[in-house]
């Protein structure tokens, strides 16, 4: 199948459809600039792309970051940056290697890139004299295998049997959650939900978290930026983003612009972005 074409942020293209070795890949992502803002400064892609027995997926959500300066900026060249890794490295690159070469050369190459768009927005700011920065959370599948890459707050999650949050937030609400200092419902209302601890652009150097695993049948994988998650639980999450309602492009579609709405509709004042990957087997 050929590669398709760069999908960021509002853009209305159709789905992106690519085959595995036993799995079928379907796509689809949303983004709303919310009831009070007046810049959307969260950005997203979704690309896919055969290359000989290889099926290569890489998904991405970024929320430049609220009371920085420029964060459309930092969010949207983030982006910018991975589609360009996308074409013009990985497509050059995997050719002859076996599925676990493959997956430790995609993390050392997607640490590469995320680290260089690190000082590239740092010394940008530097330059400008200004703060700004974007979180960024990455999900690459081959095949069968994923792997997750973490800075800031935004999420990806797994829904399978069950909705599993893939990464950690990056954030001081969740650390002191995990140092039980706070419980998750009191964290919903915490002051300091919105303050993380680090992301693209704020520093020289990054500590980027990685997690992977195995893709079966009918699991649905979706990226996020934190306003998607602030007013809804994880089983209304489940409920709204379940596989079975996730026929074609349309239900899918459906499916995201029903959650954001429900989320506006709870009083989210922030940007909201998806996006959304669901496997299944063909027959």
């Amino acid at each position: 199948m050929s590669e398709k074409t760069i999908k960021i942020k509002n853009e209305n293209a159709g789905p992106v459809l690519v085959s595995g070795s036993t799995l079928q890949f379907i796509s689809e992502m949303h983004s709303d600039i919310g009831t009070c803002r007046q810049v959307n400064q969260d950005a997203c892609c979704v690309r896919m792309m055969k290359i000989g027995r290889h099926s290569l997926i890489l998904a991405a959500v970024c929320d430049g970051v609220g009371g920085l300066q420029e964060g459309d900026y930092a969010s949207k060249s983030t982006i910018q940056a991975l589609n360009h890794w996308f074409d013009y490295t990985i497509s050059r690159n995997v050719h002859g290697k076996e599925p676990e070469q493959l997956m430790e050369y995609l993390q050392g190459e997607i640490e590469q890139c995320i680290q260089k768009q690190n000082r590239m927005i740092w010394e940008y700011a530097q330059e400008k004299g200004i703060k700004t920065g974007t979180t960024l959370t990455v999900l690459i599948i081959l095949n069968q295998r994923y792997i997750t890459a973490q800075i800031g707050d935004s999420r990806a999650y797994r829904i399978g049997r069950e909705l599993c949050q893939l990464t950690e937030d990056q954030s001081v609400v969740a650390r002191e959650i995990k140092a039980g200092r706070l419980s998750r419902s009191e964290a919903k209302h915490d002051k300091r939900r919105n303050i993380i601890l680090q992301c693209i652009g704020m520093s020289e150097g990054l500590q980027i978290v990685y997690k992977g695993g195995y893709v079966e049948g009918e699991d649905v994988f979706f990226l996020c930026s934190d306003g998607f998650v602030h007013e809804l639980e994880d089983h209304e999450i489940k409920e709204l983003l379940k596989p079975e309602l996730l026929v074609d492009q349309s239900s899918i579609k459906k499916c995201l612009i029903n959650a954001v709405s429900l989320v506006k509709v709870r009083g989210e004042r922030d940007n909201i972005t998806v996006v959304l990957i669901k496997a299944y087997e063909e027959g």
